[in-house]
């Protein structure tokens, strides 16, 4: 009886480690690899050069989830621009724009604000023409990726560092 709860303890703090490794690599992903690029990309998006462009498209998108009776909305604006003779599309308004949310009216005011064949100024990245947004800067919604990293990055620190923490604390109380 001992052992066979013994066994569940060990089991039930392994099961507990390999799902905090697995939260702290998700969050870690999420942080590093999407976040915090779209973060410094735009913070730098303030001192871009300018162009011209025009909106191709303007419309709100809607996106409901099959198992799900509520629906998302977001701006999908697409406009067109030149760097250097080239021809360029965009559909960056702001770097977190891209995010669905259950609000309709941000992104109707988004597509209120850029109608279809207004003219536009583009920022676009030097390094990267191809890289462009109508509205340069930090917004709420450019943290959206790296806060979502965290919220898995933090639970799966807690749920790895401390058991790793008791064993190495048990380990060197046993050496003393």
């Amino acid at each position: 009886m001992v052992k066979n709860k013994l066994r569940i303890f060990k089991a039930g703090r392994m099961f507990v480690l390999c799902l905090g490794v697995i939260f702290l690599s998700t969050g870690f992903l999420v942080t590093y690899l999407l976040g915090l690029p779209q973060l410094e990309q735009a913070k730098a998006s303030t001192r871009w050069p300018t162009t011209d462009g025009v909106v191709l498209e303007s419309k709100v998108a809607t996106h409901r989830s099959s198992n799900s009776s509520s629906s998302t909305y977001s701006a999908n604006v697409i406009y067109r621009y030149q760097v250097e003779g080239q021809n360029h599309e965009g559909q960056t308004v702001w770097f977190g724009s891209d995010i669905s949310t259950s609000n309709r009216s941000l992104a109707e005011e988004t597509v209120a604000k850029y109608p279809n064949h207004q003219k536009v100024t583009v920022y676009y990245d030097p390094q990267d023409p191809a890289a462009a947004v109508l509205e340069p800067g930090v917004f709420k919604t450019t943290y959206f990726y790296y806060l979502f990293g965290w919220l898995f990055m933090g639970p799966g620190i807690l749920m790895t560092g401390i058991p790793l923490f008791r064993a190495l604390f048990r380990k060197c109380q046993g050496e003393e």
